[in-house]
C-alpha cells in the first residue's frame, strides 16, 4: 500500500522549495548586479565615443576657420606674413590630425607641447616684430586647449560626496533648473556642447537677434553654465554645463529604458 500525504515528504518538499526560492533570489540579485555593471560600462563607452565624436566635429570646424583666425593674429605690414601664416596653419593642422587619429589624451599633450614651444619662441623673439604674433598664437593654442578640455569632460562629479550632502533646493533651482527651464537656453547649451560658437553663429542657429539672444546668453553666463573666451570672444560650455548635459542625457536614457 502506497503512503499518501506523508508529513515527512511534505516537509522535505517545503524545505526544497524554500532552498530553491533562496537560490532564485540570489540569482536575481546577482543578475541585477551584473546588469548594473554592464549598463554602467555601456554608458561609459557611449559617453567616451560621443566625446570623441564631438572632439572630431570641433576639429573639423576649427580647421575650416583656421585660415581666417590666423590672418587675424598676424601683423598686417610684416614681410614675413605669408610665411608665418603657413607655419602657424601647419602647426594647428598637425594638432588637429592628432585629435582625429589618437584621441583626446594625446591631443591635449600635444597642445601642451606646442604651447610651451611657442612660448619659448616668443621669448627668443622678444623686442622684435615676431614677438607679438607668436604670443598671440600661443594664446590661441591655450584657448583651444580649454575648449578641448570641456569637450572631453575633464572634470568629473564625485557622486559619493554628492549623495552625502544635503540637497540645497533653492540653490539648485536658481543655478540649474531655472536657467535651463527655457527651451531656448537649453538649445543654446546643447549647441555649445557640440563646440564653441560666436554670437553671430548662435544668432543664426537660434533665429534670435540682439537683446532677445543676449538675455538668454546672460542667464547661462550668470549661472556659469557657459563662459566667454576673452572679451567679445566665442562662447564655450563650462564643465558645469557639461555636467548638466550629462545628467539630462542620463535621465533621457533612463526614461527610454523604463
Amino acid at each position: 500500500m502506497t503512503k499518501q500525504n506523508d508529513p515527512t515528504d511534505k516537509e522535505t518538499v517545503i524545505y526544497a522549495l524554500r532552498e530553491l526560492k533562496q537560490e532564485v533570489g540570489s540569482l536575481k540579485a546577482e543578475l541585477g548586479r551584473i546588469e548594473g555593471v554592464i549598463l554602467k560600462d555601456r554608458l561609459s563607452a557611449v559617453e567616451e565615443a560621443l566625446s570623441q565624436n564631438r572632439l572630431m566635429q570641433y576639429a573639423d570646424l576649427l580647421n575650416e576657420e583656421a585660415s581666417d583666425d590666423i590672418d587675424g593674429l598676424l601683423n598686417a605690414d610684416c614681410e614675413k606674413r605669408i610665411k608665418c601664416h603657413e607655419y602657424f596653419k601647419d602647426q594647428l593642422a598637425k594638432s588637429l590630425l592628432i585629435v582625429k587619429s589618437c584621441g583626446s589624451k594625446d591631443a591635449l599633450a600635444d597642445l601642451d607641447a606646442r604651447i610651451n614651444q611657442m612660448g619659448i619662441q616668443a621669448k627668443k623673439a622678444k623686442g622684435t616684430q615676431c614677438e607679438s604674433c607668436k604670443t598671440k598664437f600661443q594664446k590661441k593654442l591655450k584657448r583651444e586647449k580649454r575648449a578641448f578640455q570641456t569637450i572631453v569632460l575633464v572634470e568629473k562629479t564625485n557622486n559619493d560626496n554628492c549623495n552625502q550632502e544635503v540637497i540645497d533646493v533653492p540653490f539648485i533651482v536658481e543655478n540649474l533648473l531655472e536657467p535651463l527651464a527655457s527651451p531656448v537656453r537649453l538649445k543654446i547649451l546643447i549647441s555649445l556642447y557640440e563646440g564653441k560658437k560666436n554670437f553671430s553663429k548662435l544668432s543664426q542657429i537660434m533665429e534670435l537677434k540682439g537683446g532677445h539672444l543676449i538675455f538668454h546668453i546672460k542667464k547661462l553666463l550668470d549661472s556659469k553654465l557657459i563662459a566667454q573666451e576673452d572679451n567679445k570672444g566665442d562662447y564655450i560650455i563650462t564643465p558645469k554645463g557639461v555636467d548638466a548635459i550629462r545628467k539630462i542625457s542620463f535621465l533621457q536614457t533612463t526614461e527610454k529604458q523604463l
